[in-house]
């Protein structure tokens, strides 16, 4: 069971949550690959499983908890099989989850991703003397370039972290708790990254951290901020794309919007999760950004960023969201249009304050129909979107080939696992060639049809 030439120990990885979660489990893989053990996309021939976990809202711990009991029972059907958690779960509440689940033989926190490869061969070797070895202190781990990192996302596009934690106030977010305070990369360490994946034929750079807007405010006024970065990194050769997501509204200021007009690799596209346009809804939730603040910036944006993208999410059923809180922001997503949109329900996160509201607390089901009759309306402002499309030429960064023989892309509007496809007829080429440039001919509310032109 060493982890040797003569004897390699195969590891299968289970990924949960978001894009951030993902980065964690490509820098475990590097650091798992260099040092000798094998990866396999096959469980049965894994002699170690690793799930990383996503514990971000009640919905994520339930994945979670679904995964771990499938993992327990491929433990239990076979000798010498391995269980090892990581991620946000075990970070989250360490002691719960090692009441919960006896049998998993390792939890891993944040600050364990760098030792991986010690932690899994003192398993192996029986010397592990403790099941959890999650830290009681907020995690400080960020990776940066020269630590190894084997891309999981299709080969175009790959995920750049810049940033790790948050430092932000939301009443309904346990994510700080979870993921300790903002930790900014260098930018040097982050524009050699971005080098290495180009070289690698990366096409797409998605920016991403819990809050991109607020990389470089703890680098002591070193002057690297979002616009410095996106400047070096617009320097870079070649032709890609560089996308911001998770950017925070009341940061985006009149800097960043310039820099969005100024360069050249910057996509158009902006995700800022706005969660509610209601004053006292906003109040409640702790988000310092209030609603005309909120339309000034929209209008803002649009004005000055030609064809701009807007993504946004929202966040239904917080204490406090009253019938009328709620028809103003089904008008305002009405009147607004966003182009891409994404609503979730109130998750009372334990050790949060808005946990602890108990008047004005909206029941669950009607929290659900509230997301429901967004998702409804936004699927048909979607549709119109779509639609204006039709009978244009649109370029469409190559994602994958889809069964039926078509490609499956994606266009400046559309962040990877989250927005829409396109898929088109092509020849052999469309992968490799990246970008192609694509004539749409039919739409529907998430998805538009075409063909490459020649």
């Amino acid at each position: 069971m060493l982890s040797t030439a003569q004897s390699p120990t195969h590891v299968f990885f289970i990924s949960l949550g978001c894009a951030k979660n993902l980065v964690d489990t490509e820098v475990m893989c590097g650091k798992l690959a260099t040092e000798g053990f094998l990866l396999t996309d096959d469980p049965e021939t894994a002699d170690i499983m690793i799930i990383n976990t996503c514990g971000f809202i009640q919905e994520a711990r339930r994945e979670a908890e679904s995964e771990i009991e499938a993992a327990l029972a491929w433990k239990r059907a076979a000798e010498d099989r391995f269980l090892v958690v990581t991620g946000c779960v075990p970070q989250r509440d360490p002691s719960s989850i090692l009441e919960q689940y006896p049998e998993v033989d390792l939890f891993l926190g944040v600050d364990d991703i760098p030792d991986v490869p010690t932690h899994l061969t003192n398993l192996i070797q029986g010397r592990c003397k403790e099941q959890n070895r999650v830290r009681s202190k907020p995690p400080s781990y960020v990776y940066d370039h020269t630590v190894p990192r084997l891309q999981l996302t299709p080969s175009s596009y790959a995920y750049l972290k810049i940033a790790e934690g948050c430092s932000h106030g939301c009443r309904f977010c346990s994510i700080p708790r979870i993921r300790g305070p903002r930790r900014s990369r260098p930018q040097t360490s982050i524009v050699q990254e971005a080098k290495q994946l180009l070289s690698q034929g990366v096409r797409e750079l998605n920016l991403i951290a819990q809050d991109t807007t607020s990389y470089g405010k703890d680098l002591d006024n070193s002057g690297e901020d979002l616009p410095s970065l996106l400047e070096q990194l617009d320097r870079l050769e070649g032709d890609f794309w560089v996308r911001v997501l998770y950017t925070h509204p009341a940061y985006i200021g009149e800097r960043l919007i310039q820099t969005f007009v100024d360069t050249d690799h910057l996509v158009p596209y902006i995700d800022v999760p706005l969660q509610h346009i209601n004053d006292q809804v906003l109040v409640t939730m702790g988000r310092r950004f209030d609603g005309t603040s909120t339309r000034r910036l929209i209008e803002s944006l649009r004005d000055r960023i030609p064809e701009l993208a807007l993504r946004t999410t929202f966040l239904v059923g917080h204490p406090g969201e009253t019938t009328e809180a709620f028809e103003e922001l089904y008008n305002f997503v009405a009147s607004t249009a966003f182009e891409r949109l994404g609503v979730f329900t109130f998750s009372p996160e334990p050790g949060t304050p808005s946990a602890e509201l108990r008047d004005e607390v909206v029941p669950p089901q009607t929290a659900e129909e509230r997301r429901e009759a967004l998702l409804s309306l936004q699927q048909d402002i979607s549709l119109e979107h779509n639609r204006e499309l039709l009978d244009t030429e649109v370029d469409v960064l190559a994602v994958s080939k889809h069964e039926d023989g078509r490609y499956v892309g994606r266009t400046y509007a559309d962040a990877p696992e989250i927005d829409n496809f396109v898929y088109f007829t092509g020849d052999d080429h469309c992968l490799t060639r990246g970008f192609n440039r694509v004539r749409i001919h039919t739409a529907y509310p998430y998805d538009l049809e075409g063909e490459r032109r020649k």
